[in-house]
C-alpha cells in the first residue's frame, strides 16, 4: 500500500509546481508588458513635450522709455540782452504762435542801442551824400583827390557802424524799419521763436533775467518722439525702420505706433544700455514730454 501512495504524492507535487511556474511566467509577462507600455507612454510624452517646446512663440522684444520732443520742435527762450521783467503776456500751458510776445523787459541799454542805430543811420545818410558830391567834383576835376578819399573813408566807417547796430537790434527781434518809422521803444519785447505750448516759465514781474538766461520753453507737439532703453542683447533685433507698438501710462486701453529712426552708437558702461529713438506716427493731445511708455517690436507691420 505504501508503494502505491508515494508516486501519487510526487505527481501531485509536480502538478502544483507546474501550476506555480505557469502563474509566475504569466506574472512576469504581464510585468514586462506593463513596463513596455509605460516606456512607450514615456517616449510619447517626451516627444509631445519636445514638439510643444519647439513650437513655443518667443515673446517680442520690449523696451521701456519716455516721450520726448525732437530738438527742432522744442525751443528754450533765452535772452540776448538782460533786463527786469516789465510784463508777462502768457501763462504756462498757453499756446502761442511764432513771433507772439511772451514778455517785455526794461533795460536802459536797450534804449541807448536804439539811439545808436538812429544816429548812425542819420549820419550815414549825410556822409553818403557828401561822398557822392565829392566823387562828382573829382570827376569834374573841381576837388582834390585827398578830400574825396577822406569823405569816402568817413562814409564807409559810419556805414559799418550802422550795419553793426542794426545786427544787434535784429538779434533782439527788433524791426529796424519799424524803429525808423515809429521811433524808440521803451521796453524790449521777448517773442516766441516757434509756435507751441509755453512751459517751464521761470520768471515773474520784476524778476531780473541776465543775458543768456532762460525765460521759458516752448514745445510744438505736432511731432513726438520716444527715447527707449535697449541693451546689448537686443541689438541683433533692432534695425532702422522697424515698427513698434507702444502704450502710455495715463492713456488706458490704447496702443500707438512708432518707427525706429536712430540707434545710438555708444553703450552706457554702467548698465550696458543703448538709447533708441523712434518717431511716433500718431498725434494725441494727451501726450506730454516725460510720460512713461512701454514698447514692443512689431515685425508684422
Amino acid at each position: 500500500m505504501k508503494k502505491i501512495f508515494l508516486p501519487i504524492s510526487i505527481f501531485s507535487a509536480l502538478i502544483f509546481m507546474g501550476c506555480s511556474a505557469g502563474s509566475s511566467n504569466e506574472s512576469v509577462s504581464e510585468n514586462i508588458a506593463i513596463e513596455d507600455t509605460t516606456a512607450a507612454n514615456s517616449i510619447e510624452s517626451e516627444e509631445t513635450d519636445t514638439n510643444t517646446g519647439a513650437t513655443q512663440v518667443i515673446p517680442p522684444v520690449s523696451f521701456n522709455g519716455v516721450i520726448i520732443m525732437p530738438p527742432k520742435m522744442s525751443s528754450t527762450l533765452t535772452l540776448t540782452m538782460g533786463g527786469s521783467i516789465h510784463e508777462i503776456s502768457v501763462f504756462e500751458g498757453d499756446y502761442v504762435k511764432s513771433g507772439e510776445t511772451i514778455a517785455s523787459l526794461k533795460n536802459p541799454d536797450f534804449i541807448l542801442l536804439q539811439q545808436e542805430f538812429l544816429t548812425a543811420n542819420a549820419q550815414t545818410e549825410f556822409l553818403e551824400k557828401e561822398f557822392k558830391r565829392q566823387e562828382r567834383l573829382v570827376s569834374e576835376e573841381a576837388a582834390s583827390e585827398k578830400k574825396f578819399e577822406h569823405s569816402k573813408a568817413e562814409y564807409l566807417s559810419m556805414k559799418s557802424q550802422l550795419e553793426a547796430s542794426k545786427a544787434k537790434l535784429t538779434l533782439l527781434d527788433v524791426d529796424t524799419d519799424e524803429l525808423l518809422k515809429n521811433g524808440i521803444k521803451t521796453y524790449l519785447e521777448v517773442k516766441a521763436p516757434i509756435s507751441g505750448y509755453v512751459t517751464n516759465m521761470n520768471v515773474n514781474l520784476g524778476t531780473y533775467v541776465g543775458e543768456g538766461e532762460s525765460v521759458c520753453k516752448i514745445i510744438n507737439k505736432s511731432e513726438i518722439m520716444l527715447l527707449l532703453t535697449a541693451y546689448e542683447k537686443d541689438l541683433a533685433h533692432l534695425n532702422i525702420g522697424d515698427n513698434l507698438a507702444f502704450t502710455v501710462n495715463g492713456i488706458k486701453d490704447t496702443t500707438f505706433n512708432a518707427e525706429i529712426i536712430s540707434i545710438d552708437q555708444t553703450v552706457n558702461t554702467e548698465n550696458r544700455s543703448i538709447n533708441v529713438y523712434a518717431k511716433v506716427k500718431e498725434t494725441n493731445k494727451l501726450f506730454r514730454p516725460g510720460m512713461y511708455v512701454n514698447a514692443q517690436l512689431n515685425k508684422n507691420m
